[in-house]
């Protein structure tokens, strides 16, 4: 997702542009300057100093706007979060940036950070609100606006539903990852925690099994073979509780990888396990 999220970053430009005029010429000509450097990590360098020495500045979130897009093209995710971070602090309406702190706090989520997960889990609810009444900027284009604003969305109700799976809130969780694949059908993290949800669920939403089988091929596409691993360790084991054996496994996730739902009636197509006599 932050791949995406990388693609539409905001592109390098001059400070004398809509109504932002900074008079001072060194001002000028040091945002200038940090804007026409070629190397990424020297350009975010450049932007952090500008911001350094310039935190009155009027472009000052616009240099911070440019660090971070510098910190991602060099592939820095630490310092893309600290720079995101202090920008959420200067422009509270900065949905860019607080999809980005919310995508890399679910990666820190994931790999068991509990301070990260809780710090999500704020700012995914505080940008689900922020979606609907964000305005197109002046240099953003139709087409890009259309994308980020989907892409945003698909961040903020996958982390809301990552966090109701923690919660054991599996009802919510199924309402919000249902409405981010339907957005983003490829998305490989919230198709496998739509499976949990599912799966998690009182009595069982046998459809899970599916997006289950769905999630290792996303996961295999996206390039992210660790993830498949561990999705199909995992799901495996919960067709086996659910069927009672691991006879037609392999056959469901080879029909997923073709499909883009589950297909009608798919939970008579699962026989559950015989139930344990009674003593």
């Amino acid at each position: 997702m932050l791949v995406a999220l990388c693609a539409i970053a905001a592109p390098a430009q001059k400070p004398a542009s809509g109504q932002k005029v900074v008079q001072d010429h060194a001002e000028y000509s040091a945002y200038t300057a940090a804007a026409n450097t070629q190397d990424p990590t020297a350009r975010a360098e450049a932007f952090e100093g500008f911001c350094q020495q310039y935190p009155k500045s009027v472009v000052f979130a616009d240099a911070l706007e440019q660090e971070m897009a510098a910190w991602q093209a060099a592939g820095n995710s630490a310092e893309v979060k600290k720079t995101a971070r202090r920008l959420v602090a200067v422009d509270a309406g900065n949905i860019r940036a607080l999809g980005i702190v919310v995508e890399l706090d679910r990666v820190s989520a994931e790999q068991g950070d509990a301070t990260a997960l809780n710090e999500m889990c704020v700012d995914a609810t505080g940008g689900m609100l922020a979606v609907p009444m964000w305005r197109k900027p002046a240099n953003m284009t139709d087409g890009n606006y259309d994308t980020l604003s989907k892409l945003m969305n698909v961040i903020f109700l996958g982390a809301e539903g990552y966090c109701a799976v923690q919660q054991k809130n599996y009802s919510q969780a199924r309402d919000w990852l249902a409405r981010a694949i339907r957005t983003d059908p490829t998305n490989a993290p919230d198709t496998y925690q739509l499976a949990v949800a599912d799966l998690e669920t009182t009595p069982v939403v046998v459809e899970g099994l599916w997006y289950c089988a769905r999630a290792i091929h996303l996961a295999q596409s996206s390039a992210i073979p660790q993830d498949a691993k561990s999705m199909a360790a995992d799901c495996e084991a919960r067709y086996v509780k659910y069927h009672g054996a691991s006879d037609g496994w392999d056959a469901l996730v080879a029909a997923a990888a073709s499909q883009d739902t589950p297909p009608k009636d798919f939970e008579k197509q699962i026989k559950a396990a015989a139930a344990s006599p009674q003593k």
